[in-house]
């Protein structure tokens, strides 16, 4: 009892403390257990599995090693392929050449066919023609002894038309020399008429400077015949043409009927551009020319003797500008011509 009485009243823990203490170390060796257990299990399970892992290395390195050889098989495989394909596309280019081939030499072999058929129809046309020509060659034989018979039979005949002939182009040639010889005498006689014509003018008109004999051409000033711009004769110009008049009546019975004299009227201009009813110097030389003319026919001068040309300013006899040269291009020449 007494002792019971020490224990409620002076409590002692370690006891319960080592218990505690006790069961700590207990659970921590269990912990400690189980850790090393855990730790075994797990080292078991990690050498498993390195082993796993060094096991699929390997495989790995073995597909890898497979997948190299079969990127190697597959890459030799795709020039394979390629190969083929070129051997395919070779074989498809020759394939269709071939078949080009084919089809030219059946081309030319319908080509053959057609020249072979033709070569036949042009055999056997030459053979007709070959008969044909035969035949025609026989005709034109029969026809060249024909008429080598008539020219045998004419050859008479032939000489008497040579003889003819000869004869013909003796007298062509004589007519041909008669006829020179009279065109020569014409001429002559017409140069004479002319000579005589223009002599006799000048010797008429002798005193007045504005009128005189050219050459072969009788030149009135046209101030002697015509008012400036005018085509109606003055007075004086009317004078002065009765003594042409004159000179070609006095002459004119020496002029034999067929000999072809025409007395050519030509009006001239200068370069001046006309004002006033005249459209232009084309109009007023034509109409002064053929006023002249007209002047002369009233006179008695054949009409089939007189000829009106008009000039213009294109035929000038003196190039010059200046008032003395429009003047000396302001002119009536009378040419005596022929047909």
């Amino acid at each position: 009892m007494p002792r019971r009485r020490d224990a409620l009243g002076d409590i002692n823990i370690w006891p319960a403390f080592t218990d505690a203490l006790g069961g700590l170390v207990m659970v921590l060796i269990f912990l400690i257990t189980v850790f090393v257990v855990s730790e075994v299990l797990i080292g078991r399970e990690m050498m498993g599995k390195d082993t796993a892992i060094g096991q699929l290395q390997r495989i790995v390195e073995h597909l890898e090693g497979l997948a190299g050889d079969a990127e190697k098989e597959a890459e030799r495989l795709r020039g394979r392929v390629q190969g083929l394909e070129s051997t395919v596309g070779a074989r498809d280019t020759l394939l269709a050449q071939l078949r080009n081939e084919l089809a030219a030499l059946r081309m030319a072999q319908s080509a053959l066919s057609v020249d072979k058929s033709k070569a036949e129809q042009a055999a056997s046309g030459a053979q007709e023609l070959a008969a044909l020509l035969s035949a025609r060659a026989e005709r034109l034989a029969n026809e060249l002894e024909r008429l080598n018979q008539a020219l045998a039979a004419n050859q008479d005949e032939l000489a008497q038309r040579d003889a003819v002939i000869v004869q013909q182009k003796d007298r062509i040639e004589a007519l041909d020399s008669a006829l020179k010889k009279r065109l020569l005498e014409r001429v002559e006689e017409l140069e004479k008429y002319a000579s005589d014509f223009f002599g006799r003018l000048r010797e008429v008109f002798a005193g007045n400077p504005d009128i005189k004999v050219v050459g072969d051409r009788f030149v009135f000033q046209s101030e002697v015949l015509f008012p400036s711009g005018e085509a109606a004769l003055s007075p004086g110009g009317r004078g002065d043409l009765d003594k042409f008049a004159m000179v070609y009546q006095q002459l004119a019975a020496r002029l034999p009927p067929d000999l072809p004299v025409i007395i050519e009227v030509q009006g001239h201009t200068d370069r001046v551009p006309i004002r006033g009813r005249f459209p232009s110097n084309w109009e007023l030389s034509t109409a002064r020319a053929q006023e002249v003319v007209n002047y002369l026919i009233q006179q008695g001068i054949p009409p089939q003797r007189l000829a009106a040309v008009g000039m213009a300013e294109y035929h000038p006899i003196d190039p010059a500008d200046n008032p003395e040269a429009y003047r000396r291009n302001r002119r009536i020449e009378l040419k005596i011509t022929s047909r």
